[in-house]
């Protein structure tokens, strides 16, 4: 079964089609407060980023993993918290190669920390 979802603004710029969509619903206090109950929703099977709206096209199996259930059409999705993961088939997590470059971008407007940031480096050849 196909679900579609309109979202105000922008995707994220490396969410793709193949990746695994994720939701929660946000609490009562709003912001980016969730619930720890996170719910595989399916495959992102198609998508459109606009800089005022987008939309979002999900392969499901069970009307119980997509936010607001049957009624999927007439949810407010503003309500729930979406998010994504990679195929860890086709997107591994190490880079390869003799150079990286990578951008950390904040597109909040309100003050951020950056409290680490990791890097694992093998040497690959001689």
């Amino acid at each position: 079964m196909i679900a579609t979802y309109t979202i105000n603004g922008p995707l994220n710029s490396s969410v793709q089609i193949g990746d695994e969509l994720y939701f929660t619903l946000k609490t009562p206090d709003s912001g980016y407060t969730t619930s720890n109950n996170f719910i595989h929703t399916g495959t992102i099977t198609n998508l459109s980023s606009g800089s005022s709206e987008s939309t979002l096209t999900v392969n499901f199996t069970n009307f119980t993993n997509v936010p607001g259930g049957v009624n999927y059409n007439s949810v407010n999705i503003e309500d729930y918290f979406l998010f994504f993961a990679k195929n860890t088939s086709v997107n591994l997590n190490r880079i390869k190669g003799y150079y990286a470059d990578v951008l950390i971008k904040n597109d909040s407007t309100d003050k951020a920390e950056l409290y680490t940031v990791g890097a694992e480096i093998q040497k690959s050849s001689k």
